[in-house]
């Protein structure tokens, strides 16, 4: 039982709301999803706010759901678009596979595509870039719940 673990009890009392739902999720695919953006926020700008000690418990459980339910995660190993991309620039490859089925996976790819740090960028060649493209089709396919639905005619009646 996952209230019984000692990472989700670190977790839990330093973050209830966290805790309530990695017990109501857990075993689920959104389990999958949930514990990939929880790590991947406190790796960013607001990793300041996170415990060494609850940081290393999200680790623990998001490895320990992984191999308790490995039917759940998404599967990118065979993909040839990744395959290409982490031949050439392996640390973008590797990027991509542990933002893949996150929010910030979007982020990540924006980043990648657009020129918006104000300095001239080489730009990557065409094959790595339609790969990237390929990439970033295949997850908002495959992930479409992570991105809100919009429909404009709804916006303009009425």
């Amino acid at each position: 039982m996952i209230s019984e673990n000692p990472d989700f009890q670190v977790v839990n009392s330093a973050y209830p709301m966290f805790g309530g739902f990695i017990k109501r999720l857990w075993g689920s695919a959104e389990m999958v999803s949930y514990l990939k953006e929880l790590q991947a926020s406190t790796e960013g700008p607001a990793s300041q706010n996170f415990s060494h000690a609850v940081v290393q418990a999200i680790r623990n459980l998001t490895k320990q759901h992984d191999e308790e339910f490995p039917h759940l995660l998404p599967h990118l190993g065979d993909n040839i678009a990744l395959q290409t991309v982490t031949q050439a620039f392996p640390g973008i490859g590797e990027k991509l596979a542990r933002y893949w089925g996150t929010k910030e996976f979007h982020a990540y790819m924006s980043g990648l595509l657009q020129n918006d740090r104000g300095v001239e960028r080489k730009g990557f060649p065409f094959e790595i870039l339609m790969a990237l493209h390929t990439l970033a089709e295949k997850h908002n396919k495959d992930f479409k719940h992570l991105f809100p639905t919009i429909d404009i005619w709804t916006q303009f009646s009425g």
